[in-house]
């Protein structure tokens, strides 16, 4: 079935431009409605989420000469992309600072590759976080299109894999919060107590969806 450009022009509830302020002013805005901008060949969609009001996907749909849709990509908004700076960066050097102090490599070497696993589960988790956003708007987006998908094998949430995965990722999430606690009351860091906090909060929101049954489909047009 060929999907038209009309047919995705359709799905947009507000035009507006995908530019750094309009997407700074969507986060804030709490403004939940479908926003897209058009242009000849692609069309570009987004929509804030409920619990992921910064870290939305940007939608790009591509079209061929005869107006029919031929590839569906994705990339993070840029808003989302500064906040991942914003939080990740004071966050290494907060702990860094507060915690490996003037002490050399040699002395704390086993501790410095613990804290560059640590940083790596978060930016692990934080892009699981994101895929499982994208993932739930594109299926939205082919119901609303009526595009028929390939079914994927449905992965057991308890398989091995998942389960060594939660074991790895659960203890950074618990020590994300104890952080969290730690940074808003002795020392009044509030921004950085609210990102781990809310990167933590994010992760298992997502993956307790996910063991409440959702279901993986392709995204193949």
């Amino acid at each position: 079935m060929e999907i038209t450009k009309k047919e995705v022009e359709q799905l947009i509830e507000l035009e507006e431009e995908s530019t750094l302020l309009n997407h700074f002013l969507n986060v804030f805005s709490r403004d939940f409605r479908a926003k897209g901008e058009i242009k000849s060949d692609r069309i570009k969609l987004w929509r804030q989420g409920f619990w992921n009001m910064t870290v939305y996907p940007i939608f790009i749909l591509e079209f061929n000469e005869e107006n029919h849709l031929i590839n569906i990509t994705d990339r993070l908004n840029p808003i989302g992309k500064i906040f991942n700076v914003i939080i990740f960066l004071p966050l290494t050097f907060f702990i860094i600072n507060h915690l490996i102090n003037d002490s050399g490599f040699t002395t704390n070497w086993i501790f410095i590759s613990l804290l560059l696993i640590f940083i790596i589960g978060l930016v692990l988790f934080a892009r699981m976080v994101y895929n499982f956003e994208k993932q739930n708007q594109l299926d939205k987006i082919f119901e609303l299109l009526e595009i028929e998908v390939d079914e994927r094998k449905i992965e057991r949430e308890w398989s091995i894999k998942k389960v060594i995965t939660r074991i790895f990722l659960y203890p950074i999430c618990i020590g994300l919060i104890l952080l969290a606690i730690f940074l808003f009351f002795p020392n009044d860091e509030i921004i950085l107590g609210i990102g781990s906090l809310s990167i933590a909060g994010m992760y298992l929101f997502a993956d307790i969806k996910i063991l409440l049954g959702k279901k993986t489909t392709g995204n193949n047009v």
